[in-house]
Order: structure tokens, then sequence, then C-alpha cells
């Protein structure tokens, strides 16, 4: 064999697979430079040049290698690539580099049941809308998945946002954001989001009463508008965030748990279930006030009077509130809980005389531990009378039960 034979055996070869294991580049525009502004194209596994071993796309280019580390693209000036994934393709990783790509078709799937690292650099975006496997996320710009996750582990860092209609995981979020509608399913199991993250719920995702939710210090769980979501244990130190008519049950599958953390917004908290619920003492949780009887509140099951016990702080957001007098608000649903306010409990900006806070700006305007209720008192003058009458309503109530 000569050498001009050599050479294009060679080059036959490297166009035809390129070796299992190396970092694959997406290339749509052969041995020039880059991949293709427009790098729309079909995956295949021996059929379709698009690949090469070169980050900046000079070299010839090959077809896939099942397994591979695959990056998109070569060359920096790739803007858009709708690509067509056929028949099932094995990846190890997948990195958007750059502009705005979308992959589709039939399926994509891990390794040998290994997490899939999926990168997106910043300014870069991602969508996947075939396959679903376990995944360590790396998003620093914006990423898209129909389905993610095998029952597994995804674990997402950066200070991008991935966005996930259906994940079939348990999630530890630290950094960055999670979006998750629960299109597809609700399939997540647990979730741990830590200092830098955030899981935001926009539909149902959650498997209902046996998720566990780890809100740790610096973590933030967001509820949509109108969500519901039940949680067995509640747990951490971060922050909750609830828009309105927002719902979150905790206790489901008859747990005890306590959550150290703080909720804010428009957010109605149910303790549910045989087991008791704590809000402790470092906790915090905000009611939003409006017209008569208008309000967020803490909620039973109407089933098991579960026992809940208060001891860190309420705050009444009086921003929107209708404050005339004879108006009240339910905020602790008494006839539905078996409550119990802590020595620790306190009231912001409200002053206590024997379980009944009085409002530092307005003496109007009082939350009694023994009705549960806010509520603007018409006169001054019947102000002692309403303590009175609230401690004697709290004792009788205490003998009661």
């Amino acid at each position: 064999m000569n050498h001009k034979t050599i050479t294009i055996v060679c080059v036959t070869m490297m166009t035809a697979a390129i070796a299992q294991g190396q970092s694959l580049y997406w290339d749509t525009n052969g041995a020039a430079a880059g991949a293709g502004s427009i790098a729309d194209g079909t995956w295949d596994e021996s059929t379709t040049a698009n690949w090469t071993t070169d980050a900046a796309g000079t070299s010839a280019t090959g077809t896939y290698t099942s397994g591979s580390d695959v990056v998109f693209s070569a060359g920096s000036d790739v803007t858009s690539a709708n690509i067509t994934v056929s028949g099932t393709q094995i990846v190890n990783s997948l990195t958007f580099k750059e502009g705005n790509v979308v992959l589709s078709g039939s399926n994509l799937d891990d390794l040998s049941g290994s997490n899939v690292d999926i990168t997106v650099n910043s300014g870069a975006s991602g969508t996947i809308s075939v396959g679903s496997f376990n995944s360590n996320l790396a998003i620093e710009g914006s990423f898209n998945a129909s389905t993610l996750g095998s029952g597994g582990y995804v674990y997402k860092t950066g200070a991008g946002t991935a966005t996930i209609n259906r994940l079939d995981a348990r999630i530890i979020i630290n950094g960055g954001t999670i979006i998750s509608s629960g299109v597809g399913g609700k399939k997540i199991k647990q979730t741990t989001i830590n200092n830098s993250g955030t899981l935001r719920i926009t539909g149902d995702t959650l498997v209902s009463g046996k998720t566990t939710m780890a809100v740790n210090t610096g973590g933030t769980l967001e509820m949509a508008a109108g969500i519901s979501q039940t949680v067995s244990f509640f747990t951490g130190g971060g922050s909750v965030i609830g828009e309105a008519g927002s719902e979150l049950k905790v206790g489901g599958d008859n747990k005890s748990t306590t959550f150290d953390g703080d909720i804010s917004g428009d957010l109605d908290l149910f303790s549910i279930g045989t087991g008791s619920f704590t809000l402790s003492d470092s906790s915090s949780m905000e009611f939003q006030i409006s017209g008569d009887g208008a309000n967020n509140a803490i909620l039973g099951d109407g089933i098991n009077d579960t026992a809940t016990n208060l001891n860190g702080s309420f705050s009444f957001d009086l921003s929107g509130a209708d404050l005339t007098a004879g108006n009240s608000w339910q905020i602790v649903d008494i006839a539905g809980l078996n409550e119990t306010f802590g020595g620790t409990f306190n009231v912001v900006d409200f002053t206590n005389n024997s379980g009944v806070w009085t409002n530092d700006s307005n003496s109007d305007l009082i939350f009694s531990q023994a009705t549960g209720a806010l509520t603007v008192i018409p006169e001054p003058s019947t102000l002692s009378l309403m303590i009175g009458f609230a401690g004697l309503t709290f004792l009788m109530f205490r003998n009661r039960r």
C-alpha cells in the first residue's frame, strides 16, 4: 500500500467513526472553522458526519461514537442549532457552550446508569425534549427539559435557571433555580434546597404526601399562585414565599416535623395528619391582610385536630388592610387545630397582655391567642372588655381540651 492510499484510509476511518471517550464537538460545516452560524442537523451514530474532535472545528468531521462527551458546538460562531436525534444516542456528558441549541427527536440515554453531567455556559441556552436520566446540572445560562431523572438524584449548581416539566428524581439544589411545572406527572420524591438555591413550583410536581422538603438556610422555596402541594417532613431554616392562593400542607403520611425558617407572601399553611408540626422559636410567618376576612392563615385538615406548636413570630402586612372598626381576620384555625402558643411566641410590632397582642401604632388592632383572630376593636373603651373576654375564652377553651 503506497503513502497516498494510507492517507485516504486514515481520513476515511476518521470520518466513519471517532474514538469513544473523547470530547465530540457538533460541527455541521466540515473542515471550515466553527460549526456554522445556524447549525441545524441530524444526530445519528453511523451515518451523518456532524462531529469533530477539534474544538476549533477546522478538521475533518466524523460520525458520532456512543458514550462520548458532547459539546455544542465547535468554534464560537453558532447562534442556533435545531438538532434531530435519530435512534437512541448514549452520552457521558452534554455541554451547551454557546447559542440556542434544541435537541428533539428520538432518545438520549446515560452511559451505564451513571449521572449525565449537563453544563450550560453563561449566555447559552440548551433545550432537551428527548430522554430522561439522572443528571448533574451546572447551569450558568438557561436550560429547559421536558423530562429529567430516572428515580435517582438530580443535582443543580450554577447561578442559572433550569426549567423542567417532569422531574422523576430526588433533587438537591446548591445554586441557581429549578422551575418545576409537573407537566407529565408529579414525580419529585425528595427535595433539598441549600444556600443560594431556589425551587419554584408552578404546578403539581411533588409526590403527594410522601415528598420530604428541606429548605436549608439561604435556600428558597417559591410557590406560584394557586398551587397546592403536600409534603411529609418540612425542615430547615430557609425561606418559603407563596403567591396568592398558594397552599403548603405539612405532615403528610402522618409525620411530625419542625420548620425553623421564614414564611412570607400570601401562603396558606396547613398542619395536617396525626403527627405534630412546630414552627420553632427561630421561625417567622407573614400574613397579608386585606379586606374584612381576606387573609392567608394557618389551617387544619378538618379531620385530625393536628398538634401545632407556634413558637416563633407572626407579622402582619397591613399595607392593603381595610382597618374599618369591627373587621376581623382568622389567622389561626383554632377550631381545626390543637394549637399551642409557646413562651417564645411573639407578634412583630405588637405588645402582649395575657395572650392579647395590641398593635404598637394602633391600639384598636389586636391579635388574640385565644381566638386566633386579628380584630379591629370599634371603640378604644372596649379594649379592656375584649381582653377580659379573650382571657376567659382562652381558659374555658383550654379546660375543655
